[in-house]
């Protein structure tokens, strides 16, 4: 968790562009898939050795010893319903990590090539095309064929929980407060529909009143007409603080934080930024963003004591 006043300044011309991002391309069968790379640890041969157990969920093939590290790993064509055989020299294991630090391996076909895209191109999956779970988070074109963006976190998320949000949730702490949070707003950007749940059940629990954007633009539209109302006087009468991801398609998380900073009605909105993980790189753009805080995914039974420090009162 890193709080930006705590936290030294740097240099904005040192800081990447930010309108791109990086995918792993990917195959089940004839089907191509896509994961963000901020997802990706590392990719091992398959080969290397996958040992059953016994009693686990049915998407899970097995274990690996990763380093001395016990990883499941998913067989993600089973989880899909996608009946092929794996080819162990050619498949790969892409492994993620999430929550509590918790390392997770998805078994693919084949890995077949990473490709750095605009963030702008990648379009929402209508609910026609959406998986059951709600695993895909964009549609990215091609030449010549057509990726499905997933979510991992959500897949390993709904396999370690059977989809209990309200389970999930519950093992969450609250913290006490010295004010009443009902009459605080947070704005919760967040395009990955079971951490949207997880986080609005979680700010909810402790009192929070909340509202609901699915991307960056949304919220964007949402905060730029408060603007333009003409009742419209100070944005603390409005929303509190926005609770926003990074990646996300059409404008992300660092785009809608130094929009908000610019704007000079809304620029006194607090800002915090809810992330998978949180490498250097990445801590350094949350800061020359304008930022308020960050705090990783894994960190999430923090989550209610910095919105507590930041919400504006």
């Amino acid at each position: 968790m890193i709080d930006r006043k705590n936290s030294p300044k740097c240099d904005t011309a040192s800081v990447k562009d930010s309108r791109k991002i990086r995918i792993v391309e990917f195959c089940l069968g004839e089907k191509h898939y896509g994961i963000d790379v901020m997802q990706v640890r590392e990719i091992i041969r398959a080969a290397t050795g996958i040992v059953p157990v016994s009693g686990a969920h049915p998407s899970i093939s097995g274990v690996i010893n990763l380093r001395g590290k016990i990883i499941p790993v998913v067989n993600l064509a089973r989880h899909f319903g996608i009946c092929v055989e794996y080819n162990l020299q050619k498949s790969r294991i892409i492994v993620s990590r999430f929550r509590q630090n918790q390392a997770v391996g998805f078994w693919v076909h084949q890995v077949t090539s990473i490709h750095r895209i605009l963030k702008s191109e990648i379009e929402p999956p209508s609910n026609l095309i959406q998986s059951r779970g709600r695993y895909v988070l964009g549609v990215i074109k091609l030449e010549n064929r057509i990726l499905f963006l997933l979510d991992f976190e959500r897949i390993a998320l709904d396999i370690n929980w059977g989809g209990g949000i309200e389970d999930a949730a519950a093992s969450l702490p609250i913290p006490q407060a010295d004010f009443d949070r009902s009459s605080k707003k947070i704005l919760i950007v967040e395009d990955s529909t079971f951490i949207q749940k997880l986080l609005a059940r979680y700010t909810r629990e402790a009192g929070y009143d909340i509202f609901i954007a699915n991307n960056g633009l949304e919220a964007w539209k949402i905060l730029e007409d408060l603007a333009q109302s003409p009742d419209f006087h100070d944005i603390s009468k409005h929303f509190h603080l926005l609770l926003t991801d990074i990646e996300m398609p059409h404008l992300d998380g660092f785009q809608l934080i130094r929009r908000v900073r610019e704007h000079p009605l809304l620029n006194k909105l607090p800002c915090v930024v809810f992330s998978p993980a949180l490498p250097e790189e990445l801590i350094k753009q949350c800061e020359a963003a304008g930022a308020d805080a960050q705090i990783a995914k894994d960190e999430i039974h923090h989550l209610i004591s910095l919105i507590d420090s930041k919400v504006s009162r």
